[in-house]
Parts: C-alpha cells; structure tokens; sequence
C-alpha cells in the first residue's frame, strides 16, 4: 500500500517507513506471557492458585448448571431462556450491546453483529434444596461472528473466578467448553474479576446513537438481548461486577488478612461472626466493631488487602480521536477509510492489529486497587456477609428463632477445624451453622449431578514426556510461555507428542542466541535472553545452575539439545 511519508522537510510518497518502524506496543500475548512468570507466597495464592484448570475436587457454577442442563444450550436466545427459567418471576438475566468495544473478540463484533454482554442476576427460587447463587457470580460475553462466548464463572469450593470459552458455538457445530489460558484473561480481568465501563456506558445500547446503529440490522432483539435499552442496564451489571471484585478481595481477606495458626483461626471465627451479627442487625457496624479490629490487628498486612480495580472508563466509539494513533495513521484513516477488520485465524493476532487506545481507556493498562482494606476497617466481614443469599439468611433466622445472639452462639461453638485456612465457601458455613443451631441440613441442587467429566483446557493438552527426555528442561522453564498459549507466535512448543515439540524447538530461529547467557550478559541483546529476567523461571534455573557439584546444567541440557549454528 502506498503511505504518505514526511521525509525530511518534504511530504513524499514513498513505499516503505523514512528510517524504521517505531517500537510495537507490548501485545496482550506479551503482557500475558510477562503475567505467568509472576508468583506469589502469600498463603492466599497458596490455597487459590491461578492455575488454568480449576484446582482438583473445585468447578465453576457453568461446569455444573450445564452438566445438569444436559448440554450447551443453542442459539444464544434458548441459553437466554434457560437462565431466566432460574428466576423466581422469569426474569431474563441482564444484557448489553457492544458493537465496538475492548474485549479480546472486539476485531470480530460490529453493528451487524454484536457482542451480547450478560450477567446472571437471577433470584432462584425457594424450595427444600440449596439453591446455587447466580446473582453476580456468572457472566456470558457472546461474539457471534467469532462462534465463541466467553465465560466469568464463580468457582465455590476454589473461592475464585473461572475464566472459560465456548468454542464453535455456531449452527451446524459442536460446541466445545474449554477453561481459558488464565494469564491472557488477567491481561485485562486484573485481580481474577470481571470488569466493565462506569457511566455513562457510551459503548452500550443504552446510548441512543448505539442503539439506533444496531437497529439498522434487526428488527426485534439480538438473539435474545433488547436492541435498546435504559441506563438501569449497564448500571445494574456495573453494580455485580463490583460485588464479584468485592467477593474476591474478601477471600484475600479470609486468607491472608486473618493468616495461619490460631490468630488466623480467631480472626476467621470473628468475621464469620460480625457477617451474621450485620444480617441480624445493619447498624450493628456502626460501634467499630473493637473485637473484630482486634483480631484482624494480629496479621493483617500493613499495605491491606487490595479490592481489585475493576472499572474501565466510559469510551465512545463514534469519537475516532480516541485511536492512539500518528498523525500518518489517522491521514491514512481519512484518504483511505477505516480498514477492514479481518480475522487472520489467532483471535490476539487480530486484537493486537486494531489501533491501540490512550491508556486511560485501555483495559491492559494496569489499575490501581478500588480500595485497600485495612486491619482497622469492617469490610471484610460485610464480604463475607455478602456471601449469603435472602434464602440462607431466611433459613439462619428461622434456625436461630431470629436471635441474633443464637447464631453469634452457634459460631463460638464451631469447631476450630472450620476457621483453618482454605477458601471461604458458602455452603460449608450454612451446613455447619444449621447442624449446630439442629436444623434440617438441605441437600446442594448440584449433590445428585454425580462426577463431572474432566474438565478440558483450552490449546494444547498436557504432555507426558519420558524419564529422561531431552524436554523436561524446557517444560520446566519454557512450556508456561510457549505451549498451549494461543498467540500462534508464542505457542511453538506446541504438538502432540515429544517428536514434534522437539522438532518445533530445533526449527525455532534464534534458539541458540536467547540461551547463550554466557555470550550476550551485559551487551544490549541481554534483555532478549529467556527465561525473561523478572520471572520464577529464570530465578528456578538460576538456582538449579548453581546446585550440587556434579548435577546437569539444564541450561546447558537445552543448548545441547538445539542445533549448532555450523550444523548442515
């Protein structure tokens, strides 16, 4: 294509950039494969891993309602109408509209077609079950041009946001439910949590404009979602996105807030307690609640627990100066138009192709914490409170004879064993509560569902590599970055066997030079050596080279394995 250059102090028509490129922006496989090699020691990431599948014995809300629902639901109309069938009124869940927005898929949704944003708000309704809680804990993103929806489902028994795909969502394909590369998701989802825009949602269909693009295209809904909507919409699911954000901060809180040992174990109890004492009574907080700050003095990190910063700010699609693009970009924009969005088959590829936006409405730029909960605040105990449906709270009041001093009771008798550090879990408190007040214990609607098949991760599957293989090396220090990862450019340790994967490394131009440590420390291609730097990677091999006297060098194992640069 011929651009228009300013060469010197003259406007040229020329082929080719005047003296190079500028340096790409990090793309988000970059920003991603950067998140992996991070790692914490707290005993919240400890017990909450950010592991891609969901730890062993845990699956998300979705696992479960679909295994009961006996499949996917299609089209994206029926799986609207199975979710409001688990309304006490039937309600439908609430939905937006966003034909141009900041999701990974946003180089495949338009005005023709799309993205269907939802968010389970469904009131279930009363019966002799334990009902799952919907409201806030899942949430749907459906890219119709890209046969995917993307999934937030809240994993109880893991105390943590699920992030999964349902692939070839289309007429005449098989669906496919998959869990997500978690350090992609986190890219944009900081904190394990789902986010959105704040007022006035300018992205939505809540805006008129929007709404009246979209209507050029259809006649009644969106295979299920209003074409127009009121600001009630985006408020409404704005408002559960901060509750997830909150429901995350308080199991950092349960975890790392209270810590270990029998401090932890006090500090548990007291949450528990001050959660059903604020059911029991809101204004209870208003006094400071001195026993609970007490408690929470003993461990509580002194920088406080982060509740993660979920908010986006309000874009408006229609303003093209929002693109942070040159000068030449935007000439380019207006002589020729705005390109045409075509997927080239790698859904970050296309992503990173679209015109980078300013920072501040990007949602790869990093975020700063809503709110740092501190040992002497009461948050914590109101998340926790918050964990509980209007049918737990109605079966504790009944139990309890509507005393509040009954439940604040039956938590001091609890056993110690139940304030030792695992994942707040709802149901594990409501059984325990309910047997020590001796009231009936309900079954869970999902205890009959049987085991679920295992769960399946998006990409590559796990590689079982031989004693002594030549790849126990990489997969080590190299596999997090480069296998499975679904940029096609950082997934070329890929295959289904050691042949390939092997073959694929030994093909990989610039092998030799990104673990020739010896060669380039302290030259201007250092920064290019791998594992990066500032990873638990390179701080692992770092570690393992300076060893026991006589153990393999498994940088040197790698190098062996490579080609020579002389090899014919």
């Amino acid at each position: 294509m011929i651009r228009l250059r300013l060469c010197g102090a003259g406007l040229l028509l020329a082929l080719s950039a005047c003296g190079g490129d500028e340096p790409a922006e990090p793309g988000v496989a970059d920003v991603a494969a950067k998140i992996s090699t991070q790692r914490s020691d707290s005993l919240h990431a400890r017990i909450i891993p950010e592991s891609d599948l969901p730890p062993e014995g845990s699956r998300s809300l979705l696992d479960y309602w679909l295994a009961e629902q006996g499949g996917i639901p299609f089209p994206f109309s029926r799986f609207v109408e199975a979710l409001a069938a688990e309304d006490s009124r039937g309600r439908d869940p609430l939905m937006v509209l966003i034909p141009d927005g900041r999701s990974l898929l946003k180089a495949q949704a338009d005005f023709t077609a799309p993205r269907i944003v939802l968010a389970a708000s469904m009131q279930t309704p009363e019966g002799a079950l334990q009902q799952p809680d919907f409201k806030g804990r899942l949430y749907l993103g459906f890219t119709e041009l890209a046969n995917e929806i993307e999934v937030l489902s809240y994993n109880e028994q893991a105390g943590r946001f699920e992030f999964q795909l349902i692939s070839d969502y289309c007429e005449g394909c098989n669906p496919r439910l998959v869990y997500a590369k978690r350090a992609i998701c986190i890219t944009c989802h900081q904190g394990g949590v789902p986010i959105f825009s704040v007022r006035p949602w300018a992205e939505t269909n809540a805006q008129a404009g929007i709404a009246a693009r979209i209507a050029e295209h259809y006649s009644d809904s969106v295979h299920g979602a209003p074409i127009a909507t009121t600001l009630e919409m985006p408020d409404a699911i704005d408002n559960l996105t901060n509750q997830a954000a909150v429901l995350a901060a308080t199991q950092r809180a349960w975890l790392d807030g209270c810590g270990s040992g029998a401090a932890g174990v006090t500090c548990r109890r007291e949450l528990l307690r001050h959660a059903l004492r604020w059911i029991s009574n809101p204004a209870s907080l208003d006094d400071g609640a001195p026993d609970l700050v007490a408690a929470q003095r003993v461990q509580w990190p002194a920088a406080g627990i982060p509740i993660a910063g979920n908010d986006l700010r309000s874009r408006d699609p229609f303003d093209s100066g929002l693109y942070q693009e040159s000068f030449w970009a935007q000439l380019r924009r207006l002589i020729f138009g705005e390109p045409p969005r075509q997927s080239t088959g790698d859904k970050l590829a296309d992503f990173d192709l679209l015109p980078r936006l300013p920072a501040e409405f990007d949602p790869l730029s990093r975020r700063e914490p809503k709110k740092n909960i501190l040992a002497t605040d009461v948050d914590a105990a109101l998340g926790v409170a918050l964990l509980f449906t209007s049918q737990d709270r109605a079966r504790l009041e009944q139990a309890s004879n509507y005393s509040g001093a009954a439940l604040e009771r039956a938590v001091q008798a609890l056993p110690d064993k139940l304030f030792e550090p695992a994942p707040l879990r709802r149901s594990v408190l409501m059984n325990a509560l309910l047997e020590r007040l001796g009231a009936p214990v309900p079954a869970h609607r999902f205890a009959d569902l049987g085991e679920l098949s295992p769960p399946l991760l998006e990409g590559e599957p796990p590689l079982a590599l031989a004693a002594g293989s030549p790849l126990e090396p990489f997969e080590r220090y190299c596999f997090a970055c480069h296998r499975g990862n679904p940029s096609a450019r950082l997934n070329f340790m890929a295959g289904p066997d050691e042949a390939s994967v092997l073959a694929s490394i030994k093909a990989k131009e610039n092998m030799q030079e990104v673990l020739d440590w010896e060669r380039y420390r302290g030259t201007r291609k250092e920064g290019q050596l791998m594992p990066p730097a500032d990873s638990w990677q390179r701080e692992d091999l770092m570690q393992a080279r300076a060893g026991q006297a006589g153990e393999p060098d498994p940088l040197e194992q790698m190098r062996e394995t490579l080609p020579s640069m002389f090899d014919f």
